[in-house]
C-alpha cells in the first residue's frame, strides 16, 4: 500500500537493523525523510548509506536510555 509521506520527517529509534530498519525502508519508499537513530554507530552508518540510495536518510548515534548521550 502506497501512502504519500512527502514533506514528512520521521525519527526511528533502533533502526540499525531488524524491524526498525525495515520500517525506515518502507517509509523512504513512500517519500518520507527518515532519521535513523541507534546505539550501534558502525551498523547505523552502514544502514544510512544503504537507505540513502532510496531516499533522504540520516543516521544519528543515540542511546535513548541515557539522557546525557547524544
Amino acid at each position: 500500500m502506497k501512502v504519500d509521506l512527502k514533506n514528512k520527517v520521521i525519527v526511528i529509534t533502533g533502526a540499525a537493523g531488524g524491524i526498525g530498519e525495515g520500517c525506515a525502508k518502507v517509509l523512504l519508499e513512500n517519500g518520507a525523510t527518515v532519521i535513523i537513530a541507534d546505539i550501534t554507530r558502525d551498523k547505523g552508518q552502514e544502514v544510512e548509506a544503504e537507505l540513502s540510495k532510496i531516499g533522504a536518510c540520516k543516521f544519528i548515534h543515540l542511546d535513548v536510555t541515557d539522557k546525557n548521550h547524544g
